[in-house]
């Protein structure tokens, strides 16, 4: 609704004051004469008087207000029909009277003006303006420093050219922005981690063409090791980045694995679910990268090294005249981000291997292992010198032929990770220790002795899934009367299961039958005929059968038509034909179609 003038307003006002001097019958003339004055609509008028004089007519509300007469799934399809048809950029390409007009006719009735539809659309939350806000943000939580990282690489705004710092202003750079940046060979990116318990901020920055999976090893090396002078360190349980194409590199992904890294990947467009380490990117910029204005450094490492000393002040609240601590609702005082990292206890802090292993396990490709009728596998850990056998025995989902993905683990004894598609396509994940105990002779010392005990292996998931059916299709018989049962071809379910017979009830359609057309044959492949007998002989056949002689005319005709023969199969029709003859002097019709003439 336009917002009024002030004149406009003071007349509105004035109008009010009419309306409550005037009778309910002299109310509707005088918001009539109002609104041909200001060019609105009478429902306009009224809007005004509310909004701007406050004025309310005092009416009862209607018992009905709210309902509406168009049915509820032809308004949700409108909408819905209306939120299909947003472009990526968020731009809406159908419009009410449109949609409309296309759901009239798949039969959908509204019934009221598209102004109305508009109304009931938003008091329903089923337009697109409402389906634009954003989505309720759930609350996340990390129980211990370390529980979970977010990591998030941005490009720089400090660059270097011949040892010289530079810093991307707006009119320099933003203007045309492409161009400029494209003449920068070697940009500058900044890594940040954040922590979600303590929100502590590890920033590192890196000269390269472009984000790849090189520098994410080392910042991922720098934040989890333990550096001289840094309190905060150690493997996280999750990490929560996008899905950059480096951080989805299988080899950085073959890392985090190792070290029994829950790697998580938020929706595109969604960044927010990784909000502490955008806000840490801002913090960088806003609270130390905007410092380098006033006193440059001539290269990366000196940018590192200035990095490092800011995050430690802000970590430990220790920049002065400032306050650095974590301010949240659930903190009955702020507090300094390393004194929340030090909640970590020994259990949660994992300290990170050399990284020279790290750079080993980044190598190492999951392998495909095929699990024997022992239930066993085998695999060379990469901290291995030989080949280890690995018992699978127990685990649920693994039988013997399956195929597993097996993958080396930095944390246990030459540990590794094995993967077994569960049924409904997710995977199943179990840690497995190398089997360790054998004897002299290299036999493992959990085999049974021969003629001595006797060990049952457990039963896999196929095993009982095998005692199952064997139940239904052999009911009441133990395992060895199956066997027996199954051996003697004993009909299973007990002979019930009516596997054929209700096929003989199936009542067919009646099909128009199909004309065909006959395939050519050559003369000596063609079927032999049926035998084929003189004509007298045949004459005297019907004679005898019809009981009468033959008249002149039947007789001339018989002779020419069958002067070669006649086939033995058309004697029977012949003899029909001829008995059922009126009289001996009408002309009969020769099998075939021909008739005497």
């Amino acid at each position: 609704m336009a917002a009024l003038s002030p004149e406009a307003c003071s007349y509105v006002r004035e109008l009010a004051q009419r309306l409550d001097g005037a009778g309910y019958s002299q109310r509707t003339t005088l918001v009539r004469e109002a609104g041909d004055f200001l060019g609105l609509s009478m429902q306009s008028v009224y809007r005004n008087l509310k909004s701007v004089a406050g004025w309310s007519s005092g009416r009862k509300v209607r018992s009905d207000k709210g309902s509406t007469s168009v049915p509820p799934d032809a308004l949700v399809t409108l909408g819905a029909a209306q939120r299909e048809a947003i472009r990526a950029n968020g731009k809406q390409t159908l419009f009410t009277p449109t949609a409309r007009g296309m759901l009239a006719q798949n039969g959908h009735d509204f019934g009221v003006s598209n102004g109305q539809l508009n109304r009931l659309l938003r008091d329903r939350r089923l337009n697109v303006a409402a389906q634009r806000m954003a989505r309720p943000v759930q609350p996340l939580r990390a129980p211990h420093p370390n529980h979970t990282h977010e990591i998030d690489p941005s490009l720089c705004l400090v660059y270097y050219l011949k040892g010289r710092q530079y810093i991307i202003r707006d009119d320099e750079f933003y203007k045309n922005k492409l161009d400029r940046l494209a003449q920068v060979k070697f940009k500058v990116y900044r890594y940040v981690q954040y922590d979600r318990a303590s929100a502590a901020v590890t920033p590192w920055y890196c000269e390269a063409a472009g984000e790849d999976q090189h520098n994410l090893f080392k910042f991922l090396m720098f934040c989890w090791g333990k550096q001289e002078g840094r309190l905060a360190h150690g493997v996280p349980f999750n990490l929560l980045w996008d899905k950059g194409s480096a951080n989805m590199s299988a080899a950085v992904r073959s890392l985090a694995d190792a070290l029994g890294v829950n790697h998580l990947t938020h929706e595109a467009g969604n960044a927010r679910a990784k909000g502490g380490t955008e806000g840490s990117n801002n913090l960088v910029e806003t609270q130390f990268e905007s410092r380098l204005r006033f006193q440059p450094v001539e290269n990366v490492q000196e940018l590192n090294a200035a990095a490092f000393a800011w995050a430690n002040a802000w970590n430990a609240n220790l920049i002065p005249d400032q306050d650095c601590r974590l301010h949240r609702p659930g903190l009955a005082e702020p507090m300094a981000r390393y004194d929340l990292w030090q909640l970590i206890t020994a259990e949660q802090l994992r300290l990170l291997p050399p990284e020279e292993v790290c750079r080993a396990f980044m190598r190492s490709k999951p392998e495909e292992r095929q699990v024997k009728p022992d239930l066993s596998i085998t695999f060379r850990h990469p901290a291995a010198e030989r080949t280890m056998a690995y018992s699978l025995r127990g685990f649920d989902g693994i039988n013997v032929g399956d195929t597993v993905v097996v993958r080396g683990l930095i944390y246990g004894e030459c540990a590794v990770q094995v993967q077994v598609q569960r049924y409904d396509g997710e995977p199943l994940l179990y840690r497995v220790e190398p089997n360790i105990e054998f004897d002299q002779f290299g036999q493992r010392l959990d085999g049974a002795i021969i003629g001595t005990e006797y060990k049952r292996t457990s039963a896999t998931p196929a095993e009982h899934a095998a005692t199952a059916m064997d139940g239904a299709a052999y009911p009441g018989m133990t395992q060895d009367e199956v066997k027996a049962a199954r051996a003697k071809r004993a009909t299973p379910f007990n002979g019930e299961i009516n596997a054929h017979g209700y096929l003989q009830q199936i009542e067919l359609p009646d099909y128009l039958p199909r004309q065909g057309t006959a395939i050519e044959t050559p003369a000596h492949a063609a079927p032999a005929g049926p035998e084929l007998i003189d004509a007298v002989s045949a004459m005297l056949r019907i004679v005898q059968a019809t009981g009468r002689p033959l008249s002149p005319q039947e007789n001339a005709f018989f002779m020419k038509r069958y002067a070669s023969g006649v086939p033995e199969d058309q004697v029977a029709a012949l003899i029909a034909q001829y008995q059922g003859a009126a009289t001996v002097d009408e002309p009969l019709q020769a099998v075939g179609g021909l008739r005497a003439v």
